[in-house]
């Protein structure tokens, strides 16, 4: 009898937690929300040692972008003992991101982007489905109200890049 009063118990908290979980996440802008995506595919991809120099890991994108607000929350958290550091798009050059985030507002800036990203292991996201179709490794994309994301991992290989199998079995697709 007790055991069936814990598992009600249990149970009904379980709802009410899901059910104010949904509140919660409708009430988090979206932005906040990539931002907050971003973070978690920085600590679940990794990076050849030789990548990464100092005691930060970079994240650059358009000071343009309602992003780049959001992302500034992001900067300064710790990922594998770095520390997440925010540098203007527009202002980077081959070797100065570890991670690159393109908007639709950078879809004609895509050949500066591909230079800032050559030749080195540097993760590029978007959440623009044209950059996605465009070599991005990893597309964010928003439907019927819910956040999720597509990864191209032979792409990101290619580039050095070790995506967490646990982040892939996440994706809505893997290429």
């Amino acid at each position: 009898m007790r055991l069936r009063l814990r598992f009600r118990v249990l149970a009904a908290i379980a709802t009410c937690l899901v059910a104010s979980a949904g509140v919660c996440a409708q009430q988090v802008p979206e932005e906040d929300l990539k931002a907050a995506f971003i973070y978690n595919f920085v600590q679940f991809t990794q990076w050849p040692k030789e990548a990464l120099k100092g005691a930060s890991l970079t994240i650059c994108a358009s000071q343009g972008s309602a992003l780049y607000g959001a992302l500034q929350g992001v900067a300064g958290k710790a990922v594998n003992e770095r520390r997440i550091a925010l540098h203007p798009l527009a202002d980077a050059v081959s070797g100065d991101c570890q991670v690159i985030v393109a908007t639709e507002v950078d879809r004609p800036r895509l050949p500066a982007i591909r230079r800032a990203s050559e030749g080195g292991a540097v993760l590029t996201v978007t959440d623009d489905s044209e950059l996605i179709r465009e070599g991005m490794m990893i597309g964010m994309v928003v439907e019927a109200g819910r956040m999720s994301f597509i990864v191209d991992n032979t792409r990101a290989g290619k580039a050095g890049l070790v995506i967490s199998s646990r982040l892939l079995r996440l994706a809505k697709i893997v290429q």
